[in-house]
Order: C-alpha cells, then structure tokens, then sequence
C-alpha cells in the first residue's frame, strides 16, 4: 500500500493516487443505486460538509450489515475520484454539487467509534438561497418552520409552506407514504415547529418554486442545528 494520508475534513481530500484514513464522518443516508447495483453511503465531516461513498457490487455484501445511519466511523484506506458521468443520481437528480465519491475498494474498512458531539445534520442553505440555485437536478435539505400546512390525497399527501430565517418562504410537498403521519410531524403540523427535511427536489412550476419529498428523506422535528435556532430565534 502506497503512503496514506489522514484527514478530517472533506475539503481536505484530492483526486489522484493518493490513499487516505479520515479520522471521523458521520452516515447521513445509505441508498441502494439498483440501477448499477452499488451502495451509497453519504457523509457528512465535523464542518457539516457532505460526501458520498460508492461501494460496487463486489463489496457490497460487507456493508449492508453495518448499522450505518446515524453512526460515526473513521474510514481507512481509501481513493477520492471524479467521475461525472458515473456520478450517483436518485430519480435523475444528483446527491452533491460535484461529482466527486470516495472509492469503496477491497482495503477500505469502516470502523465503528463512540458517540461524540460530532453533527447530525450538513449545511443547509437558507430559502432564499435555495431559489436562485442554478438550475441543476440537485437533491437539496430544508430547514424551516411550518406557516401552514394541508392534506391532498388518501395516501398520507401533505403540502407544507415552510419559511426560515431569511424571511422566504416555500412550498414542500411531503409525501409520507400509505401509513398513518408520525404523532410528532402531526404536533409539528399544528404546532408551527421548525422541522428539517433532507434529500429533497427543487422544481419550478408556473413561476412557483416548489419542494418534494423523496423515500429517501428524512423528516425531524425540532432539529438541534443552527439554521434551527436562528428560525426559531426570528420567528418564534
């Protein structure tokens, strides 16, 4: 093995070959790519930066029995690529604004480490921001607080405005499935609580920009993070 580099953050991290162990990151989200038949693991490193990790078919065996999600782990023996048009996409939409992924190789290894004060959550950008985007398919998170909210369709069908800090307000479609609504997103509901939503869609109808929900995202009611606080702080 060549010689490895030790990081701890992403922005730290080059395309080449060079090998590197990153001492700390936590699982944001794990999504099997059936398409390709590969494994996707997404990061987030102590400055709530995102990355993917792409794991092939041939190792995928060893990781579907981690429990990942929400786990930190120090990963070990790994490469950095680019591959645009080998990059991971959910239903046509892309995980990060790049199209870089941590190689998942043979030598690779995950190591399970104590629970620490390390982020839950990546960086969110404010609403504001969020509509002047370039208009890239791109799955996006959302902090916000619910102004009001409605029910649209016999299978759990919700459309949320939610509005942050920045003063700005959108539209999320959140679709929770066939299921009854989680007691706590019915208190979030009419409560008017802030709530954070990950791996949504961005898109523009008839001049109205628009949010909607995925099976992969993830809703959380009253999150611990500072877009949280600084909404709470302004709007109550």
């Amino acid at each position: 093995m060549d010689q490895y580099f030790e990081v701890d953050s992403f922005r730290s991290l080059c395309c080449g070959q060079r090998w590197f162990n990153f001492t700390c990151v936590r699982v944001i989200c794990v999504w099997r790519d059936y398409a390709r038949n590969r494994l996707i693991i997404m990061f987030v490193d102590k400055n709530r930066e995102k990355m993917m990790a792409v794991v092939p078919t041939s190792l995928m065996q060893r990781y579907e029995n981690y429990p990942l999600v929400d786990e930190l782990y120090s990963i070990k023996h790994f490469k950095l690529s680019w591959d645009p048009s080998g990059c991971p996409k959910f239903e046509g939409y892309t995980f990060l604004y790049d199209d870089y992924a941590i190689d998942v190789s043979e030598p690779t290894r995950f190591t399970l480490l104590e629970e620490n004060n390390f982020p839950f959550y990546p960086l969110v950008h404010t609403i504001e921001t969020l509509v002047r985007i370039p208009r890239r398919r791109l799955l996006i998170d959302v902090v916000g607080k619910v102004i009001s909210w409605r029910f649209l369709g016999l299978y759990c069908v919700f459309e949320l405005l939610l509005q942050d800090h920045s003063g700005f307000v959108i539209k999320l479609i959140l679709n929770d499935g066939p299921g009854r609504l989680p007691i706590v997103l019915a208190q979030a509901f009419i409560g008017q609580w802030v709530i954070y939503v990950s791996h949504v869609k961005y898109r523009e109808w008839e001049g109205t920009n628009y949010l909607y929900s995925t099976h992969i995202s993830k809703v959380v009611s009253l999150p611990v993070m500072p877009e949280a606080e600084a909404t709470r702080n302004i709007l109550g």
